[in-house]
């Protein structure tokens, strides 16, 4: 039988393949303005670094009751001192004779103790408080703690010009009351807050009251939904402006007050009147706006970058009514509020929602713009990398710092990109019913927390497959994949073809991903034809069959895969120049070793010589055998080489690139 044979190198290149128009436009999207705000954020933390999470704790907090007294802070000189009483209600989960706060001592001076606490040691910011008696599991108790917030500027409690607010994420709950701060224990949360009766103040959940009295006014907000810490808020300033808009929730017709704060004499009202649009779009692909009430509040130019997505209110920058940042929060009342995450190493899970929304939110208007923000997110990731995992087991308990945690490239751009991947891996059909299913568990997640092995679980639980092969490698190792693909195409017998695929990794600094891989494979006829493989281990060899004759093969076609090294073709012929015999190396970038592969074995008397890229033989073999010939590769130059086997009448050629 004659085989012809063809065989073409898709060689890896050190370029994305992503316009750099595109990856410009990422500057102005709401990831990078939050990104930049959370890095930015807490910038004394060179003197107050983070510390663990949180103390290790045997009980799990139901209430927060704050009681405020802010007379003192909205005029000049604008002083950080207030006096706060915190009670604090708890579910004992085993016996336990004191309760442990995270409580920041430069920030709070603790008065007294009351309640179910007798007495009280504040040491290395920690608060132990000794309880009345031992209680055993499933009791409840109450301590309540009056405190007094100091003279000190701490990166989570700010007033200045008329203004105060809180901003508390990662750790900076624990700077202006006593608490356990750690987003694995959300709890409900009551705020009394006593103000100037020219000052507006919101806070998290409904309003319930706010009562006047001799020139002040009390606040009564309550959330009875929990709430993580780092998501607990109070913004207030002298003169606020307040509007207030409706939207109407589609389950039962009932109108959600969606309440907007800001300073400037000009809000955004166009992008406030988006909010409503948002609420249908996302109600529809994550399940219903969770919560009774949904707000934005700007404040001054102390809250320097982007926003805070505060569960029902939003903190933005001063004047920073972007539609695109909007979204990004907007999102975030599913993805971080409603589910937050179960422990630092799991902020992906928040920002990656978020960055993807804002992608997903473009969607209706034209695919392509949702696919060039991926795009756009996956250039930045590939182009500012710096080499760590989404995800790292070590946060779990010493939370890295913010430029670290926030980091855009990383927990935005590539956490986005990381679902978009998983769109195309399960299809529209199967992903969006597994996000809205995981959105919509109360069992599970709806309103408490997810660590990403549950998340993982869940989503293969819809898909009807373990997903935990994706996961483990997108999210938990670092980088990325390079790929070297080769590909070759022979006709065994007359309207009988086969395509060879041969796909490779060359990275060195990173294990293997595993990946649903799509080639299209186009024909001489001007038809062409979509192949999906699952490529589970490193070097594997595909092969296709056709009915016509194939032409060309292309990776990739669709850039589904974005967290990937760019390609380009180059066509190398593989064949004996006489008989058409292959010679053929592999793998193709070779690090340590590669192997050469003789059709007809490897005649005695050839001579085997491989050429670097300038001429000069760097090898001569003879007295050859078989049809498999190892060579290793210690001590050569990263570079292309042209390897040549010469017989009597023959001369067969293969090039082949050395990595490092």
């Amino acid at each position: 039988m004659n085989k012809k044979t063809f065989f073409i190198l898709m060689v890896s290149m050190v370029i994305t393949g992503i316009p750099q128009m595109l990856i410009s436009q990422a500057e102005t999207d709401g990831a990078t303005y939050c990104s930049m705000k959370k890095q930015h954020n807490h910038s004394l933390l060179e003197r107050d670094p983070l510390g663990p999470n949180s103390p290790r704790h045997s009980y799990d907090v139901q209430k927060y009751t704050l009681t405020l007294d802010f007379l003192d802070n909205f005029d000049s000189p604008y002083t950080q001192v207030f006096d706060g009483q915190a009670v604090v209600e708890f579910k004992v989960d085993s016996s336990l004779s004191s309760i442990v706060l995270n409580a920041v001592q430069s920030s709070l001076l603790i008065t007294q103790v009351s309640g179910a606490g007798i007495s009280f040691d504040h040491v290395n910011n920690l608060l132990t408080v000794q309880l009345d008696r031992t209680y055993s599991s499933g009791e409840t108790a109450s301590i309540t703690i009056d405190y007094q917030h100091l003279e000190v500027e701490d990166g989570a409690f700010y007033v200045s010009g008329g203004y105060l607010f809180t901003d508390c994420e990662p750790q900076g709950a624990r700077k202006w009351f006593p608490c356990y701060d750690s987003p694995s224990d959300k709890a409900s949360l009551e705020v009394f807050a006593l103000v100037p009766d020219e000052v507006m103040l919101g806070s998290n959940g409904t309003l319930v009251d706010s009562i006047v009295d001799a020139g002040t006014l009390e606040y009564h907000w309550l959330s009875e939904i929990p709430i993580a810490t780092y998501l607990m808020v109070i913004t207030a300033k002298k003169g606020y402006h307040r509007s207030t808009l409706y939207w109407t929730r589609p389950s039962d017709g009932a109108s959600v007050p969606f309440v907007y704060y800001y300073g400037e004499d000009t809000p955004g009202i166009g992008a406030m009147a988006k909010v409503s649009n948002m609420a249908y779009y996302f109600s529809n692909k994550y399940g219903e706006y969770p919560f009774t009430k949904s707000g934005f509040a700007t404040a001054n130019d102390e809250f320097v970058w982007g926003g805070m997505e505060n569960q029902t209110l939003t903190t933005l920058c001063y004047g920073c009514w972007n539609e695109s940042l909007m979204v990004h929060e907007f999102a975030h009342q599913w993805f971080g509020d409603m589910i937050s995450p179960g422990t630092w190493a799991d902020l992906w899970l928040n920002e990656g929602f978020a960055t993807w929304s804002e992608a997903l939110w473009l969607e209706p208007y034209n695919y392509t713009n949702y696919k060039n923000r991926v795009l756009n997110y996956a250039g930045t990731y590939l182009s500012q990398n710096p080499g760590w995992a989404i995800y790292n087991e070590s946060w779990i308990e010493n939370p890295p710092s913010n430029n670290v945690m926030f980091n855009y490239a990383i927990t935005y751009a590539k956490s986005a990109c990381v679902l978009h991947q998983l769109r195309y891996l399960l299809g529209d059909e199967v992903y969006f019913e597994a996000i809205k299913s995981y959105a919509e568990d109360t069992a599970n997640f709806k309103f408490k927390t997810a660590v990403t092995d549950d998340f993982a679980t869940k989503i293969g639980e819809v898909a009807g497959e373990d997903l935990h092969w994706y996961f483990d490698a997108w999210v938990k190792q670092p980088n990325h994949p390079v790929y070297f693909n080769e590909f070759y195409f022979t006709e065994e017998q007359p309207g009988s073809w086969q395509a060879h695929f041969l796909t490779n990794q060359v990275q060195s600094n990173a294990p293997f991903f595993p990946m649903d891989l799509t080639v299209m494979v186009a024909f001489y006829d001007g038809t062409d034809t979509l192949v999906r493989v699952r490529n589970m281990e490193n070097n594997e060899h595909f092969v296709f069959e056709f009915d016509r004759e194939p032409g060309m093969l292309y990776f990739d076609p669709n850039q589904d895969i974005v967290l990937k090294q760019a390609t380009t073709l180059l066509s190398v012929p593989q064949f004996n120049t006489f008989t058409g015999e292959r010679l053929l190396a592999f793998p193709n970038p070779a690090k340590e070793q590669v192997s050469f592969f003789s059709e007809v074995g490897f005649d005695p008397d050839a001579k085997f010589i491989c050429y670097d890229a300038t001429g000069n033989q760097v090898l001569q073999l003879t007295h050859l055998s078989g049809n498999k010939l190892m060579i290793n590769l210690d001590g050569w130059k990263p570079g292309i080489y042209e390897a040549v086997l010469m017989g009597k009448n023959t001369k067969t050629t293969c090039r082949f690139i050395v990595v490092k």
